[in-house]
């Protein structure tokens, strides 16, 4: 057997109290170096401002701050207050129910041509109440919404995460405009194509430098969730205020665009703002086509134009006038549109009684839409029978239709 040590324990025990000791020790050591290099190295800066936000839900998060915006943006005439600007940063572009609005970015214009720019931020998912309760009452004084592409993706994607929260959806209410629906028809000549970051870039000459890609916000934001790391996400919350920014500069613009034609803008715009109002207001829409017209614009876009403006005409009893521009455009045209051959001469066939001039256009459209195969069987019967029709009344000398009829009733 043998004998106990001096302290009265097993050798085995007192080995194991040793190495409990020495852990111990080092795990004191390791806390007191921490603590050392922490107190010489200060603490990173906070990368938001955050302020909470009490609502009946808990708090929300929101950042606020004023943004000086570019010159070529101060310089257009601002919207006037109660104006809100939205645009929202998600977990992704599905939609459904799977998916997050984590971010809503509102911003207003200021006296000093400057734009208030408001964020609300779903730190965590479970917080969504009260993020969308804020954003509820950030809204509850607007009197109009503004948004790109808001009507088919913002929007619907915010109702659905108001519905599954229970929430009450302020949207239907809120007057809104979708900023994309006016800009296709304001700038789709002037611009590559028609998203924001195209149409910022070549008509108010803002560049975003090493702006995060959209496709990778929703990356940042998960990456966020898990290790709660926030160093990433100045990167998303200035995105979204580039969003805005161009949201409100190009708003501007439109705004300033269809007051009237002005030297500042391109005839492409002039041609544009046509295209918007001539559903919506013929007589604007009309003077913005003809000064568009005279400014001089490419010969492929024209005849088009031509064609626009004379139908206004006619729609307004300016008959004479529509017949002359289509003429003129045919002339000095060297492939008229098929749409301007066939109403040219339904013009002079019906209006100016001109029977040998309405044959000569149907004949030419006739063989446009042969050799373009531009047309349908329909359409081709359609003008073949015009032709003959026109072919008989030239040959035996037959009065007009309105004179035949007036002969009946007399």
């Amino acid at each position: 057997m043998t004998p106990p040590t001096t302290s009265g324990q097993h050798p085995a025990q007192g080995a194991v109290v040793d190495r409990d000791l020495e852990l111990a020790r080092l795990r004191a050591r390791l806390q007191r170096l921490a603590a050392r290099h922490a107190a010489e190295r200060p603490p990173p800066p906070d990368p938001f401002a955050f302020e909470t936000v009490s609502t009946p839900h808990g708090p929300a998060l929101r950042r606020v701050e004023t943004v000086r915006v570019p010159s070529a943006i101060a310089e257009a005439d601002p919207t006037g207050p109660g104006t809100v600007f939205l645009d929202t940063e998600t977990t992704g572009l599905a939609g459904g129910t799977g998916t997050y609005v984590f971010l809503v970015g509102l911003a207003t214009w200021t006296t000093g041509r400057t734009l208030a720019v408001t964020q609300y931020f779903l730190g965590d998912l479970g917080a969504e109440a009260a993020f969308l309760h804020a954003v509820r009452e950030a809204v509850a004084e607007a009197r109009e919404l503004v948004t790109f592409n808001g009507r088919a993706f913002d929007l619907p994607l915010l109702e659905t995460r108001y519905l599954l929260a229970r929430a009450s959806w302020w949207g239907a209410e809120l007057p809104h405009q979708d900023l994309y629906t006016v800009a296709r028809a304001l700038w789709r000549g002037r611009a590559a194509d028609c998203r924001l970051a195209t149409l910022e870039a070549a008509l108010l000459g803002l560049d975003r430098g090493d702006d995060l890609p959209g496709a990778l916000v929703p990356q940042v934001y998960f990456r966020y969730l898990r290790t709660r790391d926030a160093g990433p996400l100045p990167r998303i919350f200035r995105h979204n205020r580039w969003d805005l920014v161009a949201l409100a500069g190009l708003h501007a613009r439109a705004a300033a665009l269809l007051d009237g034609p002005d030297p500042r803008h391109d005839p492409l715009e002039w041609m544009g703002a046509g295209r918007w109002l001539e559903r919506r207001e013929p007589d604007r829409s009309a003077r913005f086509y003809e000064a568009a017209l005279h400014a001089g614009l490419p010969v492929t876009l024209e005849p088009g134009v031509a064609w626009r403006l004379g139908w206004l005409w006619r729609r307004a009893g300016r008959v004479a006038e529509a017949r002359a521009l289509w003429a003129q455009t045919v002339a000095r045209t060297e492939r008229p549109p098929l749409r301007l051959l066939i109403d040219l001469a339904k013009l002079h066939e019906h209006h100016a009684r001109d029977y040998g001039a309405a044959l000569d256009l149907t004949r030419a459209a006739l063989a446009a839409a042969e050799a373009w195969e531009l047309a349908g069987d329909d359409l081709l019967n359609g003008l073949e029978r015009r032709a003959h029709r026109l072919s008989r009344r030239l040959a035996r000398g037959t009065p007009p239709v309105a004179t035949q009829v007036r002969a009946s009733r007399g």
